[in-house]
């Protein structure tokens, strides 16, 4: 029934990428992804496949995130980051404490939590019972479809280690601003929001690193192998997927085009030898990658199966691999995007916002190549990282 289900969600995408390329440059104006393509994930039940079944979810696997963001990126990059981000949060929220996802989807089933960063005006203070927040936080993508926001914290308590946790806040208590004017991923509409002086209480946080050991405390209710799996170290390819479909939309739209075009002197261009060896190098490169972050979610998985625990090298081995992943996606569209010529100048070209979204995934925090590679190499000589996303 697993792979039935699957495979249904799997062709949905595959018919649906098409569709999501015919609206991409529009979305990249309105900076918005259609209702349209919201109401279809939704139909479709996309944002469902990490939600815990006891909330109306289908609780797949993670690999499945990987294989549906390299179908959806496929026709639209925006598309495929807000899908993996709101599925992120939904998995998540699997894993916190009982009487959050009691508010969270009791009532409505089809709920969905976007996620912010902290901007240097956020204020928070520990209270009895939870804390006081009061601020701005950013890029928070989907926030236009989600019910709640899980608000970023960084705390240090007593003065001691700094812990990054994530907070729930209902809609009602943020005010969203229309400050998303970028150059890519700008369907993601991943604006800001504001909070006024607004009291989380503790049961609607939770630190990443009490879902590093095999249990969460979500687990109790949800003990399937989805909500012990570790938070930080596996997370991460939510943010890497969307490259692999974006670069795998650049490299078709290339192929189809490259398959009637032809050069100014009149031979084919498929027929040159050079456009052969770019396709096939970044071709290879965009198979790996996906190769990549689909074994890293099985091990982890099996691994968790198990009972194993993965140690601080482990974690920074799968976000390296995402990083890496990322790099090979823009190494491939950076090849193939000398292919389109001029006409890669026009603003709604597919091959040039491909281009432009893959550079995007790579920029994003715990994407970036330097500091993954960085916080590896600390881990496998026995070094502390300083990370408080890798827990040492």
């Amino acid at each position: 029934m697993r792979n039935e289900v699957r495979e249904n969600l799997l062709s949905t995408a595959r018919d649906l990428a098409p569709v999501l390329r015919s609206r991409a440059a529009e979305a990249e104006r309105n900076r918005r992804i259609h209702q349209e393509t919201h109401e279809a994930f939704l139909e479709a039940g996309f944002y469902k496949i990490l939600q815990p079944k006891r909330f109306g979810g289908l609780e797949t696997d993670l690999a499945l995130l990987v294989d549906l963001a390299a179908e959806i990126g496929r026709g639209c990059g925006s598309s495929a980051w807000i899908f993996t981000n709101l599925v992120m949060q939904g998995w998540h929220c699997g894993m916190k404490d009982p009487r959050a996802q009691e508010e969270i989807w009791g009532d409505d089933p089809d709920a969905l939590v976007a996620s912010s960063f902290p901007g240097p005006d956020v204020k928070l203070r520990r209270v009895d019972g939870g804390f006081v927040v009061d601020g701005t936080w950013k890029f928070s993508s989907g926030v236009d479809f989600a019910s709640w926001n899980h608000v970023q914290l960084f705390y240090a308590p007593d003065g001691g280690k700094q812990q990054n946790m994530y907070a729930l806040v209902p809609k009602s208590a943020y005010e969203v601003i229309d400050d998303w004017h970028v150059t890519a991923l700008a369907a993601t509409g991943s604006r800001s929001l504001r909070v006024h002086e607004h009291f989380i209480p503790d049961y609607r946080v939770i630190n990443p690193a009490d879902a590093n050991n095999g249990r969460s405390p979500g687990s109790a209710i949800n003990p399937g192998v989805l909500y012990r799996m570790p938070w930080w170290g596996i997370g991460g390819k939510a943010f890497a997927s969307p490259a692999v479909g974006i670069a795998r939309g650049a490299l078709e739209c290339l192929e189809e085009d490259l398959s009637t075009r032809k050069a100014a002197r009149g031979p084919k261009l498929w027929e040159q030898q050079t456009v052969q060896s770019r396709i096939a190098e970044s071709g290879a490169e965009i198979d790996l990658a996906w190769a990549s972050l689909v074994r890293d979610c099985d091990e982890a998985s099996r691994m968790t199966e198990d009972g194993q625990t993965p140690d601080l090298v482990q974690c920074t081995r799968w976000r390296r691999n995402n990083a890496y992943s990322i790099v090979m996606c823009v190494r491939a569209v950076e090849r193939l995007f000398v292919l389109n010529g001029m006409r890669g100048m026009k603003a709604d070209d597919p091959v040039q916002r491909a281009w432009r979204d893959v550079h995007a995934a790579g920029c994003q925090a715990g994407n970036t190549w330097d500091l993954n590679a960085t916080n590896y190499g600390k881990a496998r000589f026995g070094l502390m990282t300083g990370d408080p996303r890798v827990g040492g």
